[in-house]
């Protein structure tokens, strides 16, 4: 079945030489620098609010599960599976884009797009409604170039989402607090429009016995 809609998706391909140039440059780079501009955007905005800070801890650890995505794929996952790529393994099928030699499930792309779209859902639910268009529309075009099976990229995409959820889960409250302690330090620009007086502490004052 994976294959039958891998084929049906060329066949598209192949009828639509007017959408060549754009899904080709957003299967390579386009969909992933987009999303990438998005969180910078998103972080920017956060840090502009006063009560942006949940918002400012989850843009920072949504590119911190995407690095780890991307690195757990390569090393662990992709050569785990061992899948072979449908333009290696269907030579005759013509791509729009190289076929590397790597392997193909899960798609590095589409786990990138998972971890960034759910990451969008944690920081503001309209940034994440147009995070997963955009995903969904990167991973659709990873199979329209011919790069992908239809299956590596479901799996990306669950894997990247699932992987920013279980680091969110994970690492939030102590995200939250490393940004408060940041909004009191010289580095308060990276979190917060201005920088707040750290919270006041209780003084202790050594009273001497009165001697009688």
């Amino acid at each position: 079945m994976d294959t039958s809609i891998y084929r049906a998706v060329h066949n598209f391909m192949d009828n639509t030489t007017w959408l060549h140039g754009f899904m080709a440059a957003y299967a390579l780079w386009g969909g992933l620098v987009l999303l990438a501009v998005m969180l910078v955007g998103a972080w920017w905005s956060a840090r502009r609010r006063t009560t942006g800070r949940p918002a400012v801890a989850a843009a920072v650890l949504t590119g911190i599960a995407t690095l780890v995505a991307v690195g757990l794929n390569a090393q662990v996952l992709s050569p785990l599976i061992g899948r072979v790529r449908p333009c290696n393994a269907l030579p005759h099928m013509t791509t729009l884009l190289p076929c590397n030699p790597d392997y193909s499930m899960p798609s590095d792309h589409a786990i990138i797009a998972g971890a960034f779209a759910a990451g969008f859902w944690l920081i503001d639910r309209r940034l994440g409604i147009i995070a997963t268009l955009l995903s969904l529309l990167l991973a659709f075009s990873r199979v329209y170039v011919g790069v992908h099976y239809p299956s590596d990229v479901l799996v990306g995409l669950v894997a990247g989402a699932l992987i920013t959820l279980a680091i969110y889960a994970l690492l939030r409250r102590r995200a939250v607090l490393v940004v408060d302690r940041l909004s009191q330090s010289r580095w308060y620009r990276l979190v917060a429009p201005v920088r707040e007086a750290p919270h006041a502490r209780p003084s202790v004052t050594n009273v001497r016995p009165s001697v009688t």
